[in-house]
């Protein structure tokens, strides 16, 4: 089983910088001008090392270096620090969204030593190369965690979760800041022996599941592969551990929005393994996929037209290789049944690019969709944390991007230099 321990992070020093401003979204939701919007805030916001060019451009050897550069000059005049060693905990509070509902989410953050999946560590998404290259030369130039992996405990007895709250719920943060989606980010540095040392234990016997950074955490083996420093801090890599039974974990659909193909008669199509009801607009779409059935039902958004996709019963020509959990899932339905049967969008075009768009916005979705960017869109229920569980428990991988942890860890509270 990997092992979960403390480390001496690197934060910034929020007597010399406005902890809000210096702080980013993950790497891959930074796309268009939001990387100089970030660094408008702050010359010094992490986005710099973090993203060595703009997302989905490929960065030179020389953009890596400067990274690197970056990092090491802010903390040579102070505007990192390095702490002792220490777990930290990190509070996460805000809106559902579609709601009013106010909600926190908690977690551990350290250092887990890295094994291969299976052994203690399971992924429950497929990943792609592009993103892995970028990560791993920004791991060389760097020598640093940037930005944290996030993971899943089962914590079935609670004690994770009540090692926790006896610290969250009776001493100050260490540092605070809200950021401009209006998440409020709490940290707080475990030093003390007795509950780093319960945290420790708390951890021994648990098989973590990635929920999101499944891309960082292949990175970080290749990187433990390719040195060879197994006594290092190349064998380790920085995670967030949120318990299974947190209030605040919240998981989203991501919706996909197909471009570049025939679409005149996939409703006529669909009729055969699919009862179609039209609609008559996004929001009864929406409420009709949000009522509690049995059975996958997908949103469907054609060029002036809404439609509720309900699975009939009996024999699906599905993936017989597949675990009934990877079956059942609505977005493997929507893959192998829609995508790939009847708009030829294979496993290979969707690696290639050009014909799916992601969104969690049902009307970006229908925005696109309705403005002729793209022909159809398809909308997804979330899958609960169960589910994704169950698939990974079986040995299968989801599809990428069908799950959406909501919100998104920011990168910046605390960097792990490896050495």
């Amino acid at each position: 089983m990997a092992q979960f321990t403390s480390f001496r992070g690197l934060r910034y020093d929020c007597n010399r910088v406005q902890l809000s401003k210096v702080l980013c979204p993950p790497y891959d939701v930074i796309k268009g001008t939001a990387r100089d919007e970030l660094l408008a805030q702050d010359p010094h916001n992490i986005v710099a090392v973090e993203l060595a060019t703009r997302y989905g451009e490929q960065a030179t050897e020389e953009q890596y270096a400067q990274s690197a550069s970056l990092l090491k000059q802010w903390t040579e005049e102070g505007w990192l620090t390095r702490d002792d060693s220490a777990f930290y905990l990190y509070e996460q509070q805000f809106e559902v969204p579609g709601t009013s509902h106010i909600r926190k989410r908690r977690g551990v953050l350290g250092a887990l030593t890295l094994e291969a999946f299976g052994k203690g560590v399971q992924p429950h998404e497929h990943t792609m190369s592009g993103p892995k290259a970028d990560r791993l030369n920004l791991l060389r130039a760097t020598r640093t965690n940037t930005s944290p992996i996030f993971g899943l405990v089962k914590d079935e007895d609670g004690w994770i979760d009540g090692l926790i709250r006896s610290v969250v719920e009776t001493t100050a943060p260490t540092c605070e800041a809200t950021t401009e989606d209006g998440v409020v980010h709490r940290l707080w540095r475990v030093l003390d022996d007795e509950t780093v040392n319960g945290l420790e234990a708390a951890f021994e016997n648990e098989s973590i599941l990635i929920a999101d950074g499944h891309h960082r955490y292949e990175t970080a083996l290749n990187y433990l592969n390719e040195t060879d420093q197994e006594n290092g801090g190349e064998n380790s890599v920085m995670m967030l551990c949120v318990s299974m039974q947190d209030d605040g974990l919240i998981v989203l659909p991501t919706h996909r929005v197909v471009k570049n193909v025939e679409v005149s008669q996939l409703r006529t199509k669909l009729r055969e393994l699919f009862t179609v009801e039209r609609l008559s607009s996004l929001e009864d779409l929406e409420g009709m996929l949000e009522e509690e059935v049995g059975t996958t039902r997908i949103g469907l958004i054609l060029p002036n037209e809404y439609a509720l996709l309900t699975l009939k019963d009996g024999d699906k020509p599905m993936d017989k290789t597949k675990s009934d959990a990877y079956n059942g899932l609505d977005v493997s339905v929507l893959h192998q049944l829609i995508l790939e049967r009847e708009l030829g969008i294979d496993a290979a075009k969707l690696a290639a690019g050009g014909y799916v768009i992601y969104t969690i916005h049902t009307k970006e979705a229908a925005k696109y969709v309705q403005g002729g960017e793209a022909n159809a869109a398809f909308l997804l229920r979330s899958s609960p944390v169960t589910q994704v569980q169950e698939v990974a428990d079986a040995g299968d991988k989801m599809p990428q991007k069908s799950t959406y942890f909501f919100p998104k860890l920011v990168t910046g509270l605390v960097l792990r230099p490896l050495d």
